[in-house]
């Protein structure tokens, strides 16, 4: 039985990260989306850089702790970029995109009131 290809990030730092959720991540089936830049450049904005997106959703909390779902993640974008500067326009362009469709940037607040309710489930 054929797999579905699991998606990775072709370099090793990263340069960008935004994830976003519509919903409560405590709630089962609630969507989240994230954004990420990487690259292999250190200390450049010369050369390539990823961007790429994934949508997913929550599995909700199980025995006190967040529960990944059980299907995987999907790819809604991926591409290498010449430059942190096009690959920072393309990254803000889907975040702001994204958020246009009502998911939120995850706050303090968000995390606080996540791990309340998941000690309250044990």
């Amino acid at each position: 039985m054929a797999t579905a290809k699991k998606h990775y990030a072709r370099y090793y730092i990263v340069r960008g990260l935004q994830t976003m959720w519509a919903g409560d991540a405590a709630n089962p089936g609630s969507l989240f989306r994230e954004f990420v830049i990487t690259s292999n450049e250190f200390n450049s904005t010369q050369g390539k850089f990823q961007v790429y997106g994934l949508e997913g959703a929550s599995g909700g909390i199980k025995d006190g702790k967040f529960a990944a779902s059980d299907a995987e993640p999907t790819v809604l974008f991926d591409q290498d970029f010449d430059g942190l500067d096009s690959a920072a326009k393309q990254f803000e362009q889907l975040v702001g995109e994204t958020q246009k469709q009502g998911f939120k940037p995850i706050t303090m607040m968000d995390i606080l009131e996540f791990e309340d309710k998941a000690r309250r489930s044990q």
